[in-house]
């Protein structure tokens, strides 16, 4: 009996020691943004990426990411795919295949 419990203490040191050994910065992050206005007024952006750790992807319940700037809400939304990766979503208001379903917010789509 007590060799039962000498595996199960090694099996659980090793597991923290794994969980230890992952690096955070692999399993979420993002990376800096330049958003430059143009003489029209329009910003223009570099591009970007987003990334949440696949732990908080599988206790997330709700897919949809909210965007502050500055603190701010604003109107702009992400969805959050499957891997822990955000990405814009847009609005189709025209008949689209419904294979596009999963990759667009539409209305209408057949």
């Amino acid at each position: 009996m007590n060799y039962v419990g000498q595996l199960a203490g090694q099996v659980f040191v090793q597991v923290k020691e794994l969980y230890r050994g992952l690096n955070p910065a692999t399993l979420s992050g993002c990376i800096d943004v330049i958003v430059v206005r143009q003489p029209d007024g329009s910003l223009h952006c570099s591009p970007f990426h987003v990334r949440f750790g696949k732990m908080g992807v599988l206790r997330s319940r709700e897919k949809v990411v909210d965007i502050e700037i500055n603190g701010e809400p604003v109107d702009l939304h992400m969805k959050l795919g499957d891997n822990g990766e955000a990405f814009f979503v847009q609005e189709l208001t025209n008949d689209q295949p419904a294979y596009l379903a999963t990759h667009f917010l539409c209305r209408g789509c057949k």
